[in-house]
Parts: C-alpha cells; structure tokens; sequence
C-alpha cells in the first residue's frame, strides 16, 4: 500500500467521522436548554471545522487542489479551542483574556491564507501563518492537557465511573495531540525523512481522537455510544488492516498481497464483535453485550411470581441497570422524569426514568434496555393477571366444591349420633370421638388442597366407623394399602364421596347388606386407589338413585387439580356390586 493510498484512506474516514458527529451533535444542541449549550455548541463548531479539516485533506490528496478549505480550517482552530475552555478559575480567566488576542490573529490569519502576499512583500506569508497556528495549536493541547489532569482532583472517588473516563479520554486525546505536535515541529534530524510524512499524517489525524473524546465528555447524547463504539472500534480494526497490508506489501506479489487483503477481510467479520465488546466495556464501562443486559433484567421480571410488590423491586432493578438516580411504575408520567415508557397491557401504567447519576444523559442502549424492559414487563403483568385470575377462580370452585360435599356428610353423621345417644351411650361416645377427628380434618382440608393418602385413609376409617354404628352387622370394611402408597399425596376428601356412594347407594338398599373395600396401588406412574363393594349394584332396582353431585364433584376437582392426568373409572361388579377406580399421578410434594 502506498503512502498515497493510506492518505486516501486516513483522510476519507476523518471526513466520514466528523460528518456523523457533527450531525449527532446538532441533535443534541436541538435537545439542550438554552443554559447548558454552551459546551454543545463548540463542540458542534469543532466537529464542523474537523469535517471541512478532513474534507480539504482528503480533497488535496485526491485531486491536488482544495488546499484553500484546510488552510481556512487549520488557522481557525486555536480560536475555537478557547471556546472550549470556559472554567470559573484561574485557567478560564486567562483562556479569556489569550481569546481577545486570537480573534485579531484569526482575522490577518484568514487574510493572509485567502490572499497570500507575493515574494518579497512584508507580511506573514502563508507558510510563516500555518506554522505560528501548529504552534498555537500545540499550545492548546498541552493546555487541555494540564486542565484534564488538574480536573481529576475534583472529580468525587465515588462519583460516576464514566465522568472519570470520560475526563481520562480527554487527557489521553490532549496528551496524543500534544506529542504528534511535538514530534511534527521539533523533531528536526532526529526522524528519519522516510518517516517524517507519516509522523506528519498522524497530527494531521488528531483531529479524529481529540474529537472522539469531545463526544465522551459529552458522553450520554442518544446515540453517541453507537457512534463512539462503531469509530473506536472501526479504526482499530482499521489500523490493524493498515499496518498489516502496509509491512506487507514490499514483501509479497501482487497475487499474495490480493489473497492476503482477502484474508484480512474475513478476519475483520469475525474480529468485529469481540473488538466491540472490549471498546464498549473498556471505554463505556459496559458489562457485557446489550442483549444479555436485556436477558438479565427479563430474567429478574420473569422471576417474580406474584403482582404484589412487582413496581418496586423492578423500578430498583431498572435503576442499578441504568444508573438513574430513581425509576418509578406507576399509573401516569411521574413529574420531572428525564425520559419515560408506556407499559402496554390491562393498564395505563408507565416506566418513568429520573435524571442519571452526574447529569449524564440516556444513550441509545439505555433507552433500548427501557423500551424493552417496558415490553418485558406488560406481557409478564399479563401473565400474572390471567394467572392469578386463574387461581383465584379455580380457589373457589373448590371451595365450592368441597362445601358441597361437607354438609352431606355431616348430616348424615349428626343423624347416626341422633340414633346412638340413648340406645347405646358407649357406642355414641365413641361415635363423638371419630365425629371429632372428622371435623379436625374437614376443617384442615378446608385449608389444603393436598394431603397424604395415610391421613385420607385415617379419615375414611373414622367415618365407616360411624356408618358401622348405623348398620352394625350390615356393614364390614377392609383396607388392603400398599405401605409406599401411604405418603403420596391425594386431594383433600376426594375419597369420601366414592366411600359414601357405596355405603349409601350400594349396602344400604341390600337387606343382607355387604363390604366396602378401599385398595390403593402403585401401578407405574400411577397410583391406582378402588373403592368397591358388594352392595346393589347400579342395575338394582331397590338401589337408591342420587343426583350425581358427589361423583361430578369428585370429577370436577380431578380436572381442576391434576387436568388430564386422572382417570375415573365405574365398572359393575360380578354377582353384585360396583367398583370406582381412581388414577392419580405419583406425587410427594405440593404441586406448583
């Protein structure tokens, strides 16, 4: 590559750079009341005066002429570097005072530069003019110098991590500009003249840094990080190309150096997106990728599981995300927000974002990560509104459900201590016994949905202990229960109304009465619970006929709690009788 080319190249992406920058920061002189515009509108005159620096640069060496739009754009340089030091100290009194005398020397610069005095003639000259500007200019980036490093004493240690690297930029591009100068103006023999033009590309590009890092301290412009994350990385990688292809070409055939541009072109898709991320966290203080800071805030929203408390805890973790001073949710803009987000859904709610630590503006990720975390937010309250919504409904259908159930059994109970009290004293005593445990555990099944098939069974037994006082010899249980069914859980009093149905529908019609048996098995990923027995049957005529409630009931809590999971089955027994299976999953713990 020669130096022809790399001037072309160096001097296109100048004149790209400052023409992005100056667009985006006119943006911001549109967004900035009218107190704090006065860092915003030099740094638009700079950005303005660099794009014509490195149009007229880039025009010379294309073409040969244009030198008049960089020589007018050199020489008006040191007047605008005083604009862009305005401090109330010492430093900016004295900046004031050196502007008054720029503005003259600006003015006879212009002239001498548009009207250049021909030999011989008193005056500066041109050259004499653009040399006396290098120096002034060198005399400014020191001074921007010394102003960033005594400024670090004033920035609080715990005060935002990227004032003080957006002060850093400052000094690192003042220090860059500083030495370019140096080395351009006062190297004489000490260079080598096959590498003087090259030292002398490098401060013509000084330009770019020391316009980067005004756009630094500028720092939180939307869309700024975009800029300074593509430009940074962009003339990394661009360099790296350069400097490659530069050492390269006096060592290789046109054909090799054509393959090796090729290879550096597949290189540079893949370098991009880890040379971003270290630009973004190295210079921006970025932890990790915009997609995974989305993913982290979605996460911590999708972990909650209830409304209750749901604005606060995201509002603080939106605020940590973003470094705002606050963040609210609530049901209308709050006042005095920097920027806020409606939250689409059942409501009108918003994401409200205060002002930034320091006084930092939002960039475009900082909005983005709000926008989304906006939409995160709405669908997951949508989730949770039809979730609870569900709940609440399903909640009270059982205990619609179980109250069906509760009443008939225990009027039938009362109806059988009625009967006891004072033909058999000792009987009713113990029939008041169970009748206790019974009501112990109707209360407590009131208040879970699940219990252990052991204490369902010890319920059961309770209440056909009760029905055996009524039908005395008519009447003969058996439990047949695999011990490894017995800590499984069932719902609660989902065996009651099968236990009653035999009972009453099944021993009390037959005059010899029968046996209810109550088996429970493990059948692979089942547990399999029967209740059968050797009553009437459903074909016999003398069996009583209910109204179907209890096993609707039963079947309507199945579908509730376990969906398709259960299996209902009645079969008729042979000679006599009726059988109810119930196919329940294998659980030991309370389902979410």
């Amino acid at each position: 590559m020669t130096f022809h080319q790399l001037s072309l190249i160096a001097f296109g992406a100048g004149c790209l750079i400052h023409g992005i920058q100056s667009a985006l920061v006119a943006r911001l002189w549109r967004q900035t009341p009218g107190a704090s515009l006065f860092g915003v509108r030099a740094g638009f005159r700079i950005c303005v005066l660099a794009f014509f620096w490195q149009f007229g640069n880039f025009f010379w060496e294309l073409t040969g002429t244009g030198g008049f739009i960089r020589a007018v754009a050199l020489v008006l340089f040191p007047l605008l570097f005083s604009y862009m030091i305005d401090d109330a100290g010492w430093f900016g009194r004295v900046n004031r005072v050196f502007r008054y005398a720029l503005w003259p020397w600006s003015i006879l610069a212009l002239i001498q530069v548009a009207f250049p005095s021909a030999p011989g003639d008193p005056g500066l000259g041109p050259s004499l003019t653009i040399e006396t500007t290098l120096y002034l200019m060198l005399l400014y980036f020191v001074a921007f110098s010394v102003r960033g490093w005594l400024g670090r004493r004033s920035l609080p240690a715990d005060g935002p991590a990227a004032v003080r690297r957006a002060n850093q930029a400052g000094v690192t591009a003042a220090l860059l500009g500083s030495a370019m100068f140096i080395l351009m103006l006062g190297s004489g023999g000490l260079i080598r003249p096959d590498w003087l033009a090259y030292v002398n590309l490098a401060a013509m590009m000084t330009s770019v840094p020391f316009t980067i890092a005004i756009a630094y301290h500028m720092y939180q412009l939307p869309f700024m990080d975009a800029f300074v994350r593509e430009v940074l990385s962009g003339l990394i990688l661009l360099s790296a190309v350069v400097i490659v292809l530069a050492a390269a070409a006096p060592l290789l055939l046109p054909d090799l150096l054509v393959l090796l541009t090729m290879v550096c072109a597949v290189a540079l898709a893949y370098a991009r997106e880890p040379v971003t991320r270290w630009v973004e966290h190295r210079f921006m203080g970025y932890q990790g990728s915009i997609e995974e800071q989305e993913e982290r805030v979605g996460m911590a929203i999708r972990g909650f599981t209830r409304t209750d408390g749901l604005a606060s805890s995201v509002s603080e973790i939106v605020r940590k995300e973003l470094d705002a001073d606050w963040v609210r949710i609530e049901t209308a803009p709050v006042s005095g927000a920097a920027c806020h987000f409606e939250i689409p859904g059942l409501s009108a709610m918003y994401l409200s974002l205060g002002p930034r630590a320091g006084g930092r503006r939002y960039m475009s990720r900082h909005l983005r990560v709000s926008r989304t975390t906006a939409l995160q937010l709405a669908t997951h309250l949508q989730q949770l509104s039809h979730h609870e919504l569900r709940e609440t409904t399903a909640r009270a259908q059982m205990k619609a459900l179980q109250a069906q159930i509760n009443p008939h059994f225990l009027f039938n109970t009362l109806n059988v201590l009625a009967s006891l009290i004072h033909t058999s004293p000792a009987k009713a005593e113990r029939v008041t016994e169970e009748l206790a445990e019974i009501f112990r555990y109707a209360l407590e099944s009131t208040r879970k949905e699940w219990v252990k098939l052991e204490d369902e069974l010890h319920f059961l037994e309770s209440y056909l202990e009760i029905e055996k006082a009524r039908f005395e010899e008519r009447l003969a249980f058996r439990f047949d229960v695999d011990p490894k069914a017995g800590p499984l859980l069932v719902p609660a009093m989902i065996l009651q109304p099968l236990v009653e149905n035999a009972v009453i529908h099944g021993i009390s019609p037959k005059v010899e009465g029968g046996e209810v048996r109550i088996i429970a098995r493990i059948e692979g990923e089942r547990l399999i619970v029967t209740v059968e027995d050797t009553g009437a049957g459903r074909g016999n005529r003398g069996r009583r006929h209910g109204t179907g409630i209890g096993l609707s009931n039963v079947t309507e809590r199945l579908k509730h709690l376990c969906g398709d999971e259960t299996v209902l089955q009645i079969e008729d027994l042979v000679p006599s009788g009726t059988r109810v299976s119930l196919a329940l999953p294998l659980l030991t713990g309370v389902p979410s």
